[in-house]
């Protein structure tokens, strides 16, 4: 394990974007119920620009964008006020700019970047818009996918607590940092934290011949699930349970299946076998896109 992973994180400071969406007021509320738990700051940023197809501006006392865009901060204004977050200093602003560009400058020295997994323009069937895709991408801290769909349910809260924390767990240096964002954000919740590492035979091998006769790679798994651990020890005490599971089948197929009865799911933005130039590997892509619950791809 790298280590990199050794210094602590914190979340000093959480940006979220917001258009007026239902997923965006999701995503809202979310951060807010989110930020109460760690004690951090809120910036709430829209965003807004001229249409590039006009000509002109219009005159004066006519149609902006920047009046719509008012519109939508009030309405975060009115969302804020309705969760009652009296304990969170939360700032709203709208900014001149296309809203990828914006939030990802506004991110550049957040600990979290919230988006909603599609805005206004998405396409109903789209389950990841572009500007969350984007900030997927791009963004320099942690970001946090909110699909804007509540998939608890009292039978998955009595197969893992009432709030469980999946870290996906393959032995990648970004895993590691994963893991450790975490269980920060489970000591500060208050929730479990539930470690998955996946493996499976190639299906190219004989598994009665020699040297797989005295090798499996569920071995390999269960060092790899070790490792993580003892690298986030100093993290993990009494106020943090962590839990350790080795689950046989692809990366993505696993944790899907675990998002199902998780609060949260946080993913490495690169695996062990993504290529070095890819900035989100494909188990951490299509967890964004199809996860039951947020999800967190970090990035660091």
């Amino acid at each position: 394990m790298s280590t990199e992973t050794t210094t602590a994180p914190t979340i000093d400071r959480i940006v979220v974007g917001f258009d007026g969406s239902e997923q965006s007021t999701a995503a809202l509320e979310r951060t807010l119920t989110l930020a109460e738990g760690v004690g951090a700051p809120v910036d709430v940023v829209t965003s807004w620009r001229w249409p590039l197809t006009w000509s002109t501006l219009p005159v004066a006392n006519t149609w902006s964008p920047l009046h719509d865009a008012e519109e939508i901060r009030q309405h975060a204004v009115e969302v804020i006020e309705r969760h009652g977050s009296h304990t969170v200093d939360v700032t709203t602003r709208a900014v001149e700019g296309g809203a990828t560009e914006v939030l990802l400058a506004a991110a550049a020295d957040a600990d979290l970047l919230v988006v909603g997994s599609r805005g206004r323009g998405g396409f109903r069937g789209l389950l990841l818009g572009s500007v969350s895709a984007a900030c997927v991408q791009h963004a320099t801290c942690p970001v946090l996918v909110h699909r804007g769909e509540d998939t608890t349910t009292p039978e998955t809260t009595t197969q893992h607590g009432p709030g469980t924390i999946v870290v996906g767990v393959d032995g990648s240096p970004e895993s590691g940092r994963a893991l450790r964002f975490a269980v920060l954000l489970a000591r500060k919740l208050g929730h479990d934290v539930r470690t998955i590492t996946t493996w499976q035979w190639p299906e190219a091998l004989n598994r009665d011949e020699p040297p797989f006769d005295h090798w499996s790679p569920e071995q390999d798994a269960l060092s790899t699930a070790s490792s993580a651990l003892d690298a986030a020890e100093d993290l993990i005490d009494d106020d943090v349970q962590v839990r350790s599971e080795l689950v046989e089948g692809p990366a993505a197929a696993v944790l899907l299946e675990a998002s199902r009865d998780a609060t949260l799911l946080v993913l490495g933005s690169r695996g062990l076998g993504g290529f070095r130039g890819l900035l989100v590997g494909s188990v951490g892509q299509e967890c964004a896109q199809h996860a039951s619950c947020p999800v967190v791809i970090h990035r660091s």
